[in-house]
């Protein structure tokens, strides 16, 4: 990581960008050092490395009450990441030069209770079949489940890996669930999209990870926070279908 580090310290330097540079310790955890920057009136935090770092840092100017003028800009360790994508980034220095060129878009985050935001995807998973409940505005259901996820919209992707004769229960989520084709539709399959949705898993607690971390255990309740943060992208507009 301190390699990776030293040549985006370089590329910035070769592109004339500078600022304050600090890294996470004992004494200052990442989202402390993320609010800090805004205490000190900083316009521009830059995360860089992995998506976890980024959902930790995205946490805090969120959080922030005054960081509405406060741009997230990201230089991910990954360029072949889900992150990376969304942002049109391919490299260091195409990271790097989207920061000078400061194209910006409002974005969307999830928010799960009480206090933690991701920008990519959320995953809930198991290597067996559990059951959970999932309470939206507008449906309330059980369903069986192997794999959830979420992503920002509040899309909410589950999957049920059993791969057993369709349930009464899955026609009835089938009917709710956003249209597809026929001959592309996968029974196992169901999407919601909502403002607010509150995720049970009965008898159980499942992890809810993002990037492999675990940032919540069920039950849940999660919200889509529309224009939550401005970040700067590399392309016009994001790719929301990540």
């Amino acid at each position: 990581m301190e390699v990776f580090q030293e040549k985006v310290k370089d590329v910035l330097g070769d592109l004339g960008i500078a600022g304050e540079t600090v890294s996470p310790s004992p004494a200052r955890t990442i989202e402390e050092l993320a609010s800090l920057g805004v205490v000190k009136g900083y316009s521009t935090i830059v995360a860089v490395g992995s998506e976890r770092i980024v959902n930790k840092v995205v946490t805090a100017l969120i959080n922030q009450k005054a960081n509405q003028d406060v741009v997230l800009g990201i230089i991910p360790d990954n360029f072949q990441s889900v992150l990376a994508k969304k942002i049109g980034v391919t490299d260091v220095k195409s990271a790097c030069q989207a920061l000078k060129q400061r194209k910006l878009q409002t974005i969307d985050a999830c928010f799960i209770e009480p206090n933690k935001y991701f920008l990519t995807k959320a995953v809930l998973e198991s290597n067996r079949i559990f059951d959970s409940y999932l309470i939206l505005d507008t449906l309330q259901a059980g369903f069986p489940c192997s794999r959830m996820t979420i992503r920002p919209g509040l899309k909410i992707t589950i999957e049920d890996g059993s791969l057993q004769k369709q349930s009464l229960m899955q026609k009835f989520l089938g009917i709710f669930s956003k249209t597809q084709r026929k001959e592309d539709r996968d029974i196992s399959t169901s999407i919601f999209v909502s403002k607010k949705a509150k995720i049970e898993v009965p008898n159980a607690s499942i992890s809810v990870k993002a990037d492999d971390e675990t940032i919540a255990k069920t039950p849940i309740t999660i919200h889509n926070r529309p224009k939550a943060l401005k970040i700067i992208v590399a392309r016009e507009g994001i790719d929301n279908q990540l």
